[in-house]
């Protein structure tokens, strides 16, 4: 990526502000360098395989300028991470905002979700096939997570959108209903993930799938 594309792309995730000074743009800047070279060598290697050496190797930056934006591997791959599901959820808030039915949004919410996913595969692959041992993040760190939990909170809100149009049902708390769907949608991404093939179908074929499962099994009750 380019300096200008870089820059564009910083300021349309509002990373840069405009009242930055220069030193701050700079240092925005460089931390963009090292998290785009940490997601190539992570996607590269492994997280376990790689090192901060490798990662300030790709970047073209001392490794000591590495350690200046995170302490560790882990803190590095977290700020990805965050980065990622802060993008989605950004998203997600765009595309719904000025939706009125909660079964479109539920649908909105569980295609762009997939197209994400798809999108950056190659990340996502090293956090499911990593979780699964528990050997990138302390335990609790994610799910106490300030992006988590907006996305979480924004999945609590379409629930609730869907219990208020009575397309969900009520005996269940919002919060226990996301939880649901989030778990049926994990397994459809770590299945796809899996599969190797080469004529596997696009991830955002399964939104359908993924919103009858929901529905029928958390629709509202006769």
């Amino acid at each position: 990526m380019n300096t200008n594309s870089l820059i564009e792309d910083l300021i349309g995730n509002g990373r840069v502000k405009a009242n930055m000074s220069r030193k701050e743009r700079d240092r925005e800047l460089r931390k963009a360098d090292i998290m785009s070279a940490a997601e190539r060598v992570f996607a590269l290697k492994g997280y376990h395989d790689a090192t901060i050496q490798d990662i300030a190797r790709e970047a073209e930056y001392a490794t000591g300028t590495v350690y200046l934006y995170f302490k560790d591997k882990e803190a590095l791959y977290f700020s990805l991470l965050e980065e990622k599901m802060r993008n989605l959820t950004a998203v997600l808030k765009d595309k719904t905002a000025h939706v009125a039915d909660a079964e479109d949004k539920l649908r909105i919410f569980i295609r762009e979700s997939l197209n994400h996913f798809e999108k950056n595969q190659d990340f996502f692959r090293i956090f499911f096939s990593e979780r699964t041992k528990g050997q990138i993040l302390k335990e609790g760190k994610l799910a106490r997570s300030a992006t988590m939990q907006q996305n979480k909170e924004l999945v609590i809100e379409l629930i609730k959108s869907g219990q208020q149009q009575k397309i969900i049902r009520h005996d269940f708390s919002a919060t226990q209903i996301s939880d649901i769907l989030g778990a049926i949608f994990m397994t459809v991404i770590f299945d796809w993930l899996k599969d190797s093939s080469k004529d596997k179908r696009k991830l955002d074929d399964a939104a359908d799938f993924i919103l009858d499962i929901f529905l029928s099994g958390a629709g509202r009750k006769k």
